[in-house]
């Protein structure tokens, strides 16, 4: 396979360092596409990336110095705001629908065959069922509604630039180095230093996809020169109960757990599991990491620094 040049937005951030970690694994080169105000604490012990800077990504000569390094794909990770508490602020329509649509005519003026935006479960709303590509889209937030016209609108505009488009739809993502608000480090955190996790009745039945597979399947996408719309997840769920008490198990078998202190919040989700079969049948990938396994991998991270 010949090597590919891939350009990258939101590379500092949880999924995209895994994605830019990856690309210099398969042995491609990436380009960074970073604000000024980026934190590069996430990447910088990284090393084999070319970093430019953009205010905007219709500056012109941002344009003609990445068009020399002759991009093969732009993968789209940048978003503003993916944090609960962030779901239905205004930006995520005016700042993250306008950002995408740019990209996608930064790919196609740098000359790239492909362009692949990364998009969420939170597209299909409250489904409480295994859904694929062809499930009717509902979503409930402006995060997922900005992400559902971000995917409509990009797609079409790839293809009237005559350029391969593709959308991602990332389900719940885990791994080592994801923020600390989330439930899996939140777990970690309370159970290392001895406090009992305030939680719902975990009555939930989720699927959870280890971020080194999820960088994977991203980049199979690229490699294959997959056009359209893909799930991206485990293709698994489990009751959410069984991944606390496997948590509780790891860090500290003793501690008690509120299961029931926190109400639910409206549209919960009770229900989450992909059919990943187009992206398989796509590209060949599949995930590799079991649930236990990641989760081991996950928590003695997260424990050896809460302690």
């Amino acid at each position: 396979m010949r090597k590919q040049t891939i350009l990258l937005t939101g590379a500092t951030g949880f999924i995209g360092s895994a994605v830019l970690k990856q690309i210099i694994k398969d042995g491609n080169t990436p380009i960074v596409l970073k604000r000024p105000t980026s934190d590069l604490n996430s990447i910088k012990d990284i090393k084999g990336y070319k970093c430019f800077t953009y205010e905007t990504l219709q500056e012109q000569q941002l344009i003609d110095d990445v068009k020399a390094c002759r991009p093969d794909v732009f993968i789209h990770l940048a978003w503003h705001g993916t944090s609960g508490k962030e779901r239905n602020e205004p930006f995520q329509v005016t700042d993250n629908i306008p950002l995408t649509l740019n990209a996608v005519e930064f790919a196609q003026k740098t000359g790239c065959r492909q362009w692949i935006g990364i998009g969420s479960q939170a597209e299909y709303g409250t489904p409480n069922r295994k859904v694929d590509e062809s499930f009717p889209t509902n979503p409930t937030t402006a995060y997922g509604k900005a992400k559902l016209t971000c995917c409509q609108e990009a797609i079409n505009l790839c293809r009237s630039y005559r350029m391969i488009g593709s959308w991602i739809r990332v389900f719940y993502i885990y791994g080592p180095e994801q923020g600390s608000d989330w439930l899996i480090p939140y777990l970690a955190r309370e159970m290392s230093q001895g406090r009992s996790p305030k939680l719902t009745k975990c009555e939930q039945v989720l699927e959870y996809l280890y971020i080194d597979d999820a960088a994977e399947g991203i980049l199979s996408i690229a490699y294959n020169q997959a056009t359209g719309i893909f799930n991206l997840g485990s293709g698994v769920a489990v009751p959410l109960k069984q991944i606390v008490e496997t948590i509780r198990e790891m860090v500290n078998p003793q501690i008690e757990v509120h299961y029931g202190a926190i109400e639910y919040r409206p549209n919960e989700v009770m229900l989450l599991q992909a059919d990943i079969s187009k992206i398989k049948e796509a590209t060949g990938w599949a995930p590799k990491t079991d649930l236990q396994q990641g989760l081991g991998k996950t928590v003695r991270l997260f424990t050896k620094q809460y302690r």
